[in-house]
């Protein structure tokens, strides 16, 4: 059992010095055996969202890249901000009425509809008017006024 665990280690060391492990070597095959390289990628004349050969490889490059330093710059001095302008105040605007919130519909006939609180919606489908005479939106169980 002794000369077993010594003789591991040293398998394993001829192993690395000699170029590896010997499971991940793989025998080079004759000249004559090897696959011939694919085609250049070429599109098909006759349809041009297709190749003329599949599979392909891409083209070589045209020429070989080239290492290039990075240069990074300094970024511009900051200036001053602006003056401010004043401006002169926006005139009043006219008084518009913001719309009323949703309200939950209780009941409909043939007429219109009332919702939760009593209050009378005339009119048919989505567009109705409220006892203001305001133009409602029904949107479900809810009705909205503008």
């Amino acid at each position: 059992m002794k000369t077993m665990i010594k003789t591991i280690p040293a398998l394993t060391c001829a192993l690395l010095f000699a170029g590896g492990h010997a499971w991940a070597q793989e025998p080079v095959a004759p000249a004559e055996s090897l696959p011939e390289p694919l085609p250049v990628c070429q599109l098909d004349p006759r349809d041009s969202s297709r190749l003329a050969v599949e599979p392909c490889r891409p083209a070589p490059p045209v020429q070989p890249r080239r290492s290039v330093a990075q240069v990074i710059g300094r970024m511009p001095a900051q200036r001053s901000a602006p003056p401010a302008v004043a401006m002169p105040p926006l005139p009043p605007s006219p008084a518009v009425p913001m719309p009323a919130l949703p309200q939950a519909i209780g009941a409909c006939d043939l007429g219109g509809c009332r919702d939760t609180s009593g209050a009378r919606y005339n009119g048919t489908g989505n567009a109705t008017l409220d006892a203001n005479g305001r133009i409602c939106h029904r949107n479900g169980a809810f009705v909205q006024c503008f």
